[in-house]
């Protein structure tokens, strides 16, 4: 089954790191803890103070794909975490991490345009760097009792199909 990346919206982040040569093995979902895009935009290209933050991919409410940092440099989006226990590499270098534009209290759906650009680009982000299934997680499962995203009320099921239909 073809695979495409779709359509994305460039806005850099000048917060990012080399991958110091780690392949990409895992995708981490987040929500952003907001319900406006443009707040999260904003806060995921801050350069002021050590306190930055980014992501490789925002996907907004009406299913605009975001890429701000590129595919092969590490965004910061994991924080002090683990990938089944393992913390070096770590999951920064070794992740793409996907905000999600939702204010994460499990109240507000994700909609249905952020579940079709998810349905579309993660599948490819698994196909290219070959990311094993096992690899496509949240925050809260690379930073347990840290971070909760992202919410209860995400549907895991719909990326999962997407995958499964996909490789």
């Amino acid at each position: 089954m073809p695979v495409k990346k779709p359509p994305v919206v460039s806005k850099p982040s000048q917060n990012q790191d080399s991958r110091q040569g780690v392949a990409i093995d895992a995708i981490i979902l987040h929500h952003t803890g907001t319900n406006r895009v443009g707040v999260d935009l904003a806060t995921l290209r801050w350069v002021r103070g050590s306190n930055r933050v980014s992501a490789h991919y925002l996907v907004g409410p009406d299913g605009t794909v975001y890429q701000l940092v590129p595919d092969n440099r590490a965004a910061w989006h994991a924080g002090r975490s683990s990938l089944h226990g393992e913390t070096v590499p770590s999951v920064n270098a070794r992740s793409i991490g996907i905000e999600i534009t939702n204010d994460g209290t499990g109240q507000t759906p994700f909609t249905e345009a952020q579940y079709r650009a998810l349905e579309q680009l993660v599948p490819f982000l698994v196909r290219r760097y070959q990311v094993p299934k096992q690899n496509i997680t949240g925050h809260r499962d690379v930073a347990p009792g840290r971070k909760t995203d992202p919410a209860d009320n995400f549907d895991w099921s719909r990326i999962r199909r997407a995958v499964d239909a996909a490789v």
